[in-house]
């Protein structure tokens, strides 16, 4: 049976998608304070009420009078909405796979239900993903859902990316961007935020560095302009990169105190490692070894592909000090790591090998030092030019001309 905690759970979720206050939502139809009873199941709307909602909602009252499959399928959704935040990805795959086989009801929940399970293809590497993402899709058009359409579409992009498919990565993108705009009923800016850096991170994956710088900037332009400052340290370390790569310190420098001020209001831990790591490897091209090592030794890294990175950069500091065998020892524990799906961080990865050669040669180990130089030559051979692989080749041609 319908519960009034199932319509108001259902009435909620659709209003934050849309991202509309309960004042907006209500309008003149009933008080704010009863649309909050509603929402939080004390109250069960007339059907009037519920018929109002449903409209400015885009949806059809019916979905929120569903039967005992869809009070099931809705408390399920709850409970891998809580294992993906938890990120045991590898739970929602195996709890939702077989129900994919099976057949759902077309509902809304089905369409959550497979969004996650797409979402959590994408961290596990498990194949299957497009498929749920057409499904969802359907779903969601059926019922008038064109920017929750266009999300779920969305997320086929890092489906792609992982595969190495950049191109159609891209021209995913900017097919759903076009749909989003041309359907859209109000303004999300935080999806709008998230094809900004999809845009940018991509085209740096084909190279196009003037196009990532570009989509950056948009995105920072919107944000000043609608106050929404979602990924905006995210954003300003892609410029940092990005200045780096082309050798403009000063300008690195600048968008990295940028990215240094956002991060310090909201203190989320996954953007003070990157900062850091980005402060490693802006002090490194600034020739402040000394200081690289000091804000390597300063935080502390969490899970293998922070820790690789952080010995990455505090062993090139090494390596430039003259500490070699200190710098060995670093460098030595860099690995590729199964999250690291962008080329350019894969270079970085491999500048491991190069260095490591140098030592080698520095030592009078020539043997070493080609064998070193020629895994990192190999596996950067179909990336995109970067400071990265420019290093990697110079190490290459110059051991293998003694």
């Amino acid at each position: 049976m319908t519960s009034k905690q199932t319509i108001g759970d259902k009435i909620k979720a659709l209003r934050q998608s849309k991202g509309l206050t309960q004042s907006e939502l209500a309008g003149e139809a009933m008080t704010k304070s009863m649309l909050s009873q509603i929402e939080n199941g004390r109250a069960m709307p007339s059907m009037r009420s519920l018929q109002i909602l449903a409209e400015r909602l885009g949806v059809d009252a019916g979905y929120f009078l569903e039967d005992d499959q869809g009070a099931k399928l809705a408390r399920l959704v709850r409970d891998i909405e809580v294992q993906f935040k938890q990120k045991n990805y590898n739970a929602v795959v195996s709890r939702v796979k077989p129900l994919l086989d099976a057949k759902l009801p077309v509902t809304v929940d089905a369409a959550r239900l497979m969004e996650f399970y797409v979402a959590a293809c994408y961290y596990t590497g498990s194949a299957g993903g497009e498929e749920a993402v057409a499904r969802a899709a359907e779903i969601y058009e059926r019922f008038g859902l064109f920017v929750e359409s266009a999300k779920v579409q969305y997320l086929t992009y890092a489906l792609l990316f992982t595969q190495g498919r950049y191109e159609e990565s891209l021209a995913l993108i900017l097919g759903v961007r076009k749909e989003y705009m041309s359907k859209k009923v109000g303004n999300n800016f935080l999806f709008e935020l998230d094809l900004h850096y999809a845009e940018s991170v991509t085209l740096s994956a084909l190279g196009d560095y003037s196009g990532s710088r570009k989509a950056a900037l948009d995105a920072i332009a919107l944000s000043r302009e609608e106050g929404v400052y979602y990924l905006t340290d995210h954003f300003y370390r892609v410029l940092s990169n990005l200045a780096l790569m082309a050798g403009s310190l000063e300008e690195a420098g600048h968008y990295l105190e940028k990215s240094r001020l956002y991060v310090e209001l909201s203190e989320d831990r996954l953007s003070v490692q990157l900062l850091k790591l980005a402060q490693m490897r802006q002090a490194n091209a600034e020739q402040r070894y000394e200081d690289a090592l000091r804000i390597g030794e300063e935080f502390q890294a969490e899970g293998d592909r922070y820790v690789s990175s952080r010995s990455l950069a505090a062993g090139t500091a090494l390596y430039y000090l003259g500490r070699d065998e200190e710098a060995l020892e670093l460098l030595s524990k860099v690995t590729l790591t199964d999250d690291v799906h962008h080329p350019l961080d894969r270079a970085a990865v491999f500048t491991s090998y190069a260095y490591k050669a140098r030592i080698y040669a520095r030592a009078g180990k020539l043997e070493e030092a080609r064998q070193q130089s020629e895994i990192a030559y190999e596996r950067v051979q179909n990336y995109p030019p970067s400071v990265f692989c420019t290093f990697i080749r110079e190490t290459y041609h110059e051991l293998h001309r003694q």
